[in-house]
């Protein structure tokens, strides 16, 4: 049965398009446990945000034995109100946003609004671009491809554009892509064929890029000229661009277990480890306040947690409690009222 929504699109999001043609507070869990994960490191490496599946013929190398290796994981997005008491944040009205089976992942708010792009699982088994529209809680695919997928939605003004990245059906050549904000005309930025994800800098005449490769890297490409810098090795697959545009976060392995946050300096090209993100969680999210001061979220075995560059971890909500499971990316909107969470599959 095919279902008709009526879409109701915020002005924000109306603009973009057109451009281009405590209540239900969630728990706070009192026992906080950083007990590893086994498969943390191989979860981490899977491109894009894939998830391993069992071989039952390890000696197996043919073409479709190699694209079973890996599959998309059920996930959906959740979202969150966010009300601050100073830079602590508090984790009220958890709900399902995309309610869809499949995959839907990567969620990234427009400037300015509680509209947000993501990655979505079609019915053919590819993945789209789609909005979803804060006003009327339904969403607007954007993309339509059958032959490749898109992964990683950016939008950075009413007049930026839509960016993505295209996998190709060969399931190795990735372009990062920049379109109209309906998805029309695409157009690669770069010559590269093997971008994960990516980072802009304030006026996008930057960007950093998730290499793939023997070893994943971290590079910093010149838009106009493509010349690109090696930066670091074995970098995570969390790469955001600080609130502002100055500097690019990104995370890499401990030497003990877990992952670090760090930060490069677009202008000065210094790279500094910022600290440790919490137990084994790989996937952070940062929100600047009004005053500057930067928050930066992580989750790690159902718990939230928040801190900023003078505070340690400091656990703010149980999702569990909310029976939100296995949270991986996450994203805040820019009044920091919003906070969107990849999880487990609740769409039945």
């Amino acid at each position: 049965m095919k279902r008709t929504l009526t879409l109701t699109i915020s002005a924000a999001s109306a603009a973009l398009l057109m451009a281009c043609s405590p209540e239900n507070q969630v728990p706070v869990d009192e026992e906080i446990t950083s007990a590893a994960n086994d498969m943390a490191g191989d979860v981490a490496t899977q491109m894009p945000d894939m998830t391993p599946v069992e071989d039952e013929d390890p000696a197996a190398d043919d073409d479709a034995a190699a694209s079973e290796d890996m599959s998309l994981p059920t996930t959906d997005i959740f979202l969150a109100d966010l009300g601050w008491t100073g830079a602590v944040p508090a984790v009220t009205n958890m709900r399902n946003a995309t309610r869809h089976p499949g995959y839907d992942n990567q969620p990234a708010f427009l400037p300015n609004g509680h509209d947000f792009f993501y990655s979505s699982e079609s019915e053919g088994g590819s993945t789209d671009i789609r909005i979803h529209l804060s006003g009327s809680g339904n969403s607007q695919q954007i993309t339509s491809t059958p032959d490749s997928g898109e992964y990683s939605p950016r939008n950075y003004s009413a007049m930026s554009g839509l960016y993505f990245v295209r996998q190709m059906a060969d399931g190795t050549t990735q372009h990062l892509i920049h379109a109209n904000a309906n998805g029309s005309d695409p157009q690669p930025v770069l010559d590269m064929t093997t971008i994960g994800y990516y980072a802009f800098n304030a006026d996008r005449s930057v960007v950093a890029l998730f290499v793939l490769g023997d070893s994943f890297t971290l590079q910093v490409a010149d838009v106009e000229s493509g010349e690109t810098i090696v930066v670091a090795e074995g970098i995570g697959r969390a790469l955001y661009s600080e609130p502002g545009g100055d500097a690019v976060l990104f995370t890499s392995g401990n030497e003990e277990e877990g992952w670090s946050l760090n930060r490069y300096e677009y202008a000065t090209g210094e790279t500094s480890m910022l600290f440790a993100l919490p137990g084994m969680s790989q996937d952070f999210a940062a929100h600047r306040m009004g005053d500057g001061t930067l928050v930066y979220l992580s989750s790690d075995d159902g718990t939230l947690y928040s801190r900023t560059a003078d505070t340690d971890w400091a656990p703010i909500a149980d999702f569990r409690g909310a029976m939100i499971n296995n949270v991986t990316r996450m994203a805040v909107s820019d009044d920091g009222t919003m906070l969107a969470v990849v999880a487990d599959d609740r769409s039945f």
